[in-house]
This record gives C-alpha cells, structure tokens and sequence, in this order.
C-alpha cells in the first residue's frame, strides 16, 4: 500500500468522524459532536503528516500535530486557531470532566473546526 492510500484511508475515516459529529450537532448530543470533531480534525491532521513524512505520530494533540505539520507544510491561520479543539479529546468522553455541560454554540464551533481541518487535509493530500 503506498503512503498515499494509507494517508487516504485516515482521511476517509476523519471524514466518517465528521458525518458522526454533524448528526450529534443535529440532535443536540452537544459532547459528542464536539468529540468527534475532534476525533475527525486528529485523522485528518495524521493523514497530511502521513502523506508528506509517511510518519504518523502517536499522540491525540492536535497542537502537538499542528506543530510537526508546519515544519513540512504551511498551516493557515484558522488551522492553527482550531488547536483548543483538542480539549475535547478527553472532556467530551467523561461525565463530570468539566464544570460546564457543551452548548449548541461550542458544539457547533467545534464541527467547523473539524471540518476546515479535513478540508485542509484533502487540499494537502490533493496536491500530492
């Protein structure tokens, strides 16, 4: 399998994470769409690192993933400005993480952050 099939099979399923996080968003599952938001814009963001060093990192930090992308590849302001989705890797996954349950304005900013970031990667993985 070549580095861009395999990029390409974890876009495919950042994609499937976003559809997941849109239909939370839609049903009012407001921690669960701001968890695979994040979940889509961590595959997505793996995926550019795949297809420019072939290497996939083993970490959920989208800053840490951010940062190792713009050593190899420009990152656009809004991109970067997506970093705080991470926060959700591990709150959006526990009852009682935070001290305030998400809200339709934070769910929803977190799905489009996941889904500039996976258009972001398909820019990326187009362009070779």
């Amino acid at each position: 399998m070549s580095t861009k099939e395999i990029a390409l099979g974890w876009l495919d399923k950042a994609k499937r994470f976003l559809t997941v996080a849109k239909r939370s968003l839609d049903e009012g599952l407001y921690d669960m769409a701001c968890f695979n938001s994040q979940q889509a814009a961590e595959m997505a963001l793996k995926a550019v690192l795949i297809m420019k060093s072939g290497y996939k990192p083993l970490t959920h930090s989208i800053t840490e993933l951010l940062e190792a992308i713009s050593e190899i590849e420009e990152v656009p302001p809004d991109i970067s400005d997506c970093s705080g989705i991470e926060e959700h890797y591990i709150q959006a996954r526990y009852p009682n993480a935070r001290v305030k349950e998400y809200s339709f304005d934070e769910a929803r900013d977190s799905v489009k952050c996941g889904e500039a970031i996976v258009r972001f990667a398909e820019g990326v993985l187009e362009e070779g």
